[in-house]
């Protein structure tokens, strides 16, 4: 009969662990008690109608989890406990292309007082979602879990929020928390709004327009994928094994050693169209505009007007979905700076119990993204190729 408190539950990743934990919840017959925290109300974040639903049956509260009188009221203690025997810290910010202070507040701060709060209220195990971005540049290989972090000198505020916040952590864990963090490599999933959205919407404009889908960089640069019911599955199975104070570190990417060219591929034969990997002279060009910026902006003057031009002729108002590819992103800098992340060590540590349910990124997982935007009127009403 466990505890959960998910903050941030009604954001990409928090969306899945609640899915997961109402599932086995039910599975069980026993009266967990979920609690789900976050500055959205459910209804305003397009789900599915079966996932909206599943919020009645919590206890979830509104509210901002930057004021830290609104986070000691979320930890207030579950019914008939002390205490909680999970915390998940799923609320550090994500989201591409924000100022420097917000992710300071949003990552740095807010990880810090949760991690203050769970080790105060002696909270089971908290679960801190982090990211792969925290990674600092290690040539092709893939980076596992002792590999370079960034440093105060890296240009990409939301990666050395991360790992700042790690830190924190990290001094909780040391001052007698039981904590783990999880990396997650480029996620994608039911929900992603800008990991890989922006390349099936290159993908659905080619398929229209008849053209090949344009790849810029080699495609043996490595980006590393996972989806996004396999972190919510590490997350749990984490919660679950994790008994001794400390902090123990994962990376969460899936077997698949996803390349430029994988992700290209899956993108593509969704929609029936071909990869296009432009040679030498063009990666030359993009390396010598003078920053990621200018690559970002290039591809969105490109793609925004049709992608515009299509939402409209389907009816389609107010989408958030953009093939923007903000310079955060790590496509943006994939030549310089691959991706690859060694995401083995959760999968083979001993009485975790955990595996990767979808081991490769598959045109199948990307089909079931689209359809569910589509559904919920984000995404134009074209057919996809069977």
């Amino acid at each position: 009969m466990p505890s959960c408190l998910v903050l941030g539950c009604a954001n990409f990743y928090g969306r899945a662990l609640i899915e997961l934990l109402c599932a086995q919840r039910d599975a069980a017959k026993d009266s967990w008690h979920i609690r789900g925290v976050d500055k959205v109300l459910p209804q305003l974040a397009s789900f599915p109608r079966d996932v909206e639903a599943l919020y009645a049956t919590i206890d979830f509260r509104m509210g901002n989890l930057r004021n830290p009188t609104f986070l000691e009221q979320a930890f207030a203690e579950p019914p008939g406990a002390t205490t909680w025997d999970y915390v998940f810290n799923f609320a550090p910010e994500h989201k591409f292309g924000l100022a420097a202070q917000a992710y300071d507040q949003d990552v740095r701060q807010m990880s810090g007082l949760v991690a203050q709060l769970a080790r105060a209220r002696g909270a089971g195990v908290l679960v801190h979602l982090s990211s792969a971005l925290v990674y600092g540049a290690h040539g092709n290989a893939r980076a596992a879990e002792d590999a370079a972090l960034v440093d105060k000198s890296c240009e990409l505020p939301l990666a050395r929020s991360h790992a700042a916040a790690e830190a924190l952590v990290a001094q909780a864990a040391g001052d007698g928390l039981a904590a783990v963090v999880l990396r997650p490599a480029l996620c994608y999933g039911p929900g992603d709004r800008q990991n890989a959205v922006p390349m099936l919407i290159m993908a659905q404009l080619s398929r229209i327009s008849g053209s090949p889908l344009p790849v810029l960089w080699g495609g043996d640069r490595r980006i590393s994928t996972v989806h996004v019911s396999d972190v919510a599955r590490a997350a749990l199975a984490a919660a679950q094994w994790r008994r001794t104070k400390g902090l123990v570190v994962f990376n969460v990417a899936d077997e698949g050693d996803t390349t430029n060219a994988a992700l290209a591929r899956a993108v593509g034969a969704l929609f029936g169209v071909e990869p296009a990997f432009h040679g030498a002279a063009a990666s030359f060009l993009a390396r010598r505009l003078r920053s990621a910026a200018e690559l970002a902006e290039l591809a969105s003057e490109s793609l925004l007007g049709p992608w515009l031009e299509l939402l409209a002729e389907h009816g389609v108002a107010n989408s958030p979905l953009t093939p923007y590819i903000d310079p955060e992103h790590p496509y943006c800098r994939l030549d310089a700076h691959p991706r690859g992340v060694d995401g083995a060590r959760i999968a083979a540590t001993p009485g975790l119990e955990f595996e990767y349910r979808r081991p490769r990124l598959a045109p199948a997982a990307l089909r079931d993204m689209v359809a569910e935007f589509q559904a919920v009127g984000l995404w134009p009403a074209v057919p996809i190729p069977q």
